[in-house]
């Protein structure tokens, strides 16, 4: 006889969204990604195209050991709309798994949703005495994440306008990746426009900027078209070649799609192409804003060069708004993600003098503010996008080492890094000083989903 009980987890939230909604929103497309952890995320190898009696998805879940993995199937077999639905495992970690996801309505415009697990894991007693206290404090983590996600996109969901179709050139890089599910759990349609060359399909176009060819034709229609392509400037060293192509990716591609845009018979209502607050150079603690002159760094002629590719679209009478990213952080990738690996052994500190001011921003707010410049039309233009307050490089680094429990002792010498990584590109990218202000998008009505580094840090570290 099995004396083995199941364990039971359940979180509950309130939402400011009827049941229906909060619903469809767990059923849309992208769901699954939306709450996918950047702190411990699974890979989704198989999704349906919607949730639906007997659907199944196949997830591979990270463990600490390399070159292993777990492979977890799970179905749906109970699904009953704008209530609840379940889902139980087929093969995976867990001896046995169910979780339930129920929808309860309180009144037209708030209901509570309610995750509840029942599972068992394997080898008898000794994985309930040994491996729920460790299952639990993940679980733990994983749902105050999932539900703080929730939270935020439900305010965002209630008032939102209308259903977009939304192109988005750089699609598979960091933001893009956080943005597409975003979109289509919001009720947007997504086409996501691809350098690799394949069969025009829905949800998908093709583009080589280099040899001028593109899927689109002037009879589409789209409402916003996003674009956040460009070779990575800290991808390695910059030799001359790399140079070039950080330029020409950028400034091509962009001079490429504006003549694809304007050539569109029905104009898209926005144009959003990223930038950078690079464009102002090694500044001073004067935080600089949107009219301030621009810096003598290569970086910065490249982030202006890369502006300026977009005014054939602002002179077609198209709003056009210029993202300026500062240090988006986030675990998947960036510079946080660089930081975090010394940080969690125990051996993070400051990078050089540690006193260079950085300009942050969080991936949630940069999700946020494109959300905001799509819906707001006064918002045109060059847009600093960071949050409202600077830290030093040492001051980030202490701060990542405090949510992570862990010392920052052992500063990185700037002579290892111009070693690393030539003395341009770390003078560029690592000791650049950006002192920059979000006075205008704060007068154009933005609020910050997670003003605070530390807050910021904590929700997407899993450390709440």
């Amino acid at each position: 006889m099995n004396t083995i009980k199941q364990i039971n987890y359940a979180k509950i939230s309130s939402v400011p969204v009827s049941a229906a909604t909060c619903f469809t929103w767990h059923a849309a497309k992208g769901a699954f990604a939306r709450l996918n952890p950047p702190f411990a995320p699974v890979q989704i190898l198989e999704e349906p195209d919607e949730l639906k009696a007997g659907a199944e998805v196949l997830i591979k879940v990270p463990t600490p050991f390399p070159f292993f993995e777990i492979k977890w199937r799970l179905t749906h077999p109970e699904y009953v709309e704008g209530q609840y639905f379940r889902d139980t495992q087929i093969k995976g970690p867990f001896k046995s798994w169910e979780h339930t996801h129920n929808f309860k309505e309180i009144d037209s415009t708030n209901s509570e949703m309610e995750d509840v697990l029942k599972f068992s894991l394997p080898f008898g007693i000794l994985g309930k005495l040994f491996g729920a206290p460790i299952v639990k404090k993940q679980l733990s983590a994983l749902f105050n994440y999932r539900h703080s996600i929730l939270k935020m996109d439900m305010e965002t969901l209630k008032s939102n306008n209308e259903p977009l179709h939304i192109l988005i050139a750089g699609s598979s890089g960091l933001i893009g990746t956080a943005l597409t599910p975003y979109f289509t759990t919001q009720g947007h349609k997504v086409t996501q426009l691809l350098r690799s060359e394949g069969e025009k399909s829905e949800g998908l176009e093709y583009w080589d900027y280099e040899n001028q060819t593109t899927t689109i034709n002037s009879n589409q229609t789209f409402d916003v078209i996003i674009h956040l392509g460009g070779v990575n400037l800290a991808g390695g060293k910059w030799t001359n070649k790399r140079k070039t192509q950080m330029l020409k990716s950028r400034t091509e591609s962009t001079s490429f799609l504006s003549e694809i845009i304007t050539g569109l018979k029905t104009e898209p209502k926005v144009f959003l192409c990223a930038s950078a607050v690079g464009i102002y150079g090694t500044t001073d603690s004067d935080p600089r804003e949107e009219d301030s002159p621009k810096g003598d760094l290569y970086s910065s002629m490249i982030v202006a060069e890369w502006e300026k590719a977009t005014k054939r679209v602002s002179d077609a009478g198209i709003r056009v708004v210029n993202l300026r990213f500062g240090m988006v952080l986030s675990p998947l990738g960036g510079a946080l993600k660089k930081f975090l690996l010394p940080a969690k052994m125990g051996v993070g500190g400051k990078l050089g003098n540690g006193r260079n001011l950085i300009s942050w921003i969080s991936m949630e707010d940069v999700l946020g503010v494109v959300t905001h410049s799509i819906n707001n039309e006064q918002v045109v233009g060059p847009l600093n996008v960071v949050a409202n307050d600077m830290y030093s490089n040492k001051g980030l680094i202490k701060t990542i080492c405090k949510v992570l429990k862990r010392p920052c002792l052992f500063p990185v010498p700037a002579l290892i890094l111009i070693a690393l990584f030539g003395k341009q590109m770390a003078k560029e990218t690592i000791f650049v000083n950006t002192s920059v202000s979000n006075e205008k998008l704060i007068k154009s009505g933005y609020e910050f989903k997670l003003p605070e580094l530390e807050g910021a840090l904590r929700h997407m570290l899993g450390k709440v």
